[in-house]
């Protein structure tokens, strides 16, 4: 098989990546027509790209004929997040805050879709838990996502929060906080102790605490979740174990400040 190549390189998997990146940076499905004057390309040429990204799993197409990010794409954003330099800079002070504890750690980072879950460390003792790396967590009832709906910016999140209140209002569900008013509430409690918790919002008898972790400019970079029964994990403000981990937090927080 012949290729195209300039410059060392190979163009036309130049041209497949500039499609790819095209898709990566539009974050939302696009359609064919919108992709190619994105692109200044010509819709046939466009298509091919995108059917060699569809094989790959790289790309797919919706049934409203939108095309989007497949799955490896997400498997290859999810690989780099994973390998983060801040994130693998406090391995040390995240395993030995869970050898202390004995609880499950579930380190999560913001997608455009919400909390990523990037890391999981399993628990010392039983404990139900299902989560697994690369599940998106809700915002409105987990503790990851109460933490990234508190300090990520309004037009961040109060749209997916809407969307998560509209989904189980259709179905006779309900959430807490129940609407973005009384989000606000719980949001100044959660920056007030730099800590959120969820009450058995997802497994019932299952407790979560979630610490958010900054980078040097003061944005949050991840969050820490600890996970474990209600009898293992109280989540009391003044209780040892949760003074304990808020501890553990701000020595991350500190170490990340002045390296």
């Amino acid at each position: 098989m012949s290729e195209e190549k300039v410059s060392g390189g190979v163009q036309s998997l130049e041209i497949g990546l500039h499609v790819f990146n095209s898709l990566v940076e539009h974050n939302n499905p696009i359609m064919l027509k919108d992709l190619s004057h994105k692109l200044g390309m010509h819709p046939a040429k466009v298509h091919r790209y995108l059917a060699s990204l569809i094989r790959m799993n790289y790309a797919r197409q919706l049934e409203d004929g939108q095309y989007g990010l497949g799955e490896q794409a997400w498997r290859l954003g999810l690989r780099c997040i994973q390998h983060t330099d801040t994130l693998q800079l406090v391995q040390s002070q995240i395993y030995e805050m869970q050898g202390k504890i004995g609880s499950s750690i579930q380190i999560s980072k913001w997608s455009p879709r919400g909390p990523l879950v990037v890391q999981s460390i399993e628990s010392l003792h039983p404990v139900s838990i299902v989560t697994r790396v690369g599940s998106i967590m809700p915002l409105v009832n987990s503790a990851a996502g109460r933490i990234y709906a508190s300090y990520l910016p309004e037009h961040l999140v109060r749209p997916l929060m809407e969307e998560e209140w509209k989904k189980h209002t259709s179905s006779n569900k309900t959430l807490s906080p129940k609407n973005w008013e009384e989000f606000l509430i719980l949001k100044n409690q959660i920056q007030a102790q730099k800590m959120s918790v969820a009450q058995g919002d997802l497994l019932t008898g299952i407790n979560a605490v979630g610490l958010p972790i900054f980078n040097t400019y003061n944005a949050i970079e991840f969050c820490i979740v600890v996970i474990d029964s209600e009898d293992m994990l109280p989540i009391q403000a003044n209780h040892e174990k949760i003074i304990f981990l808020k501890q553990m937090a701000e020595s991350i927080n500190q170490y990340i400040r002045e390296r």
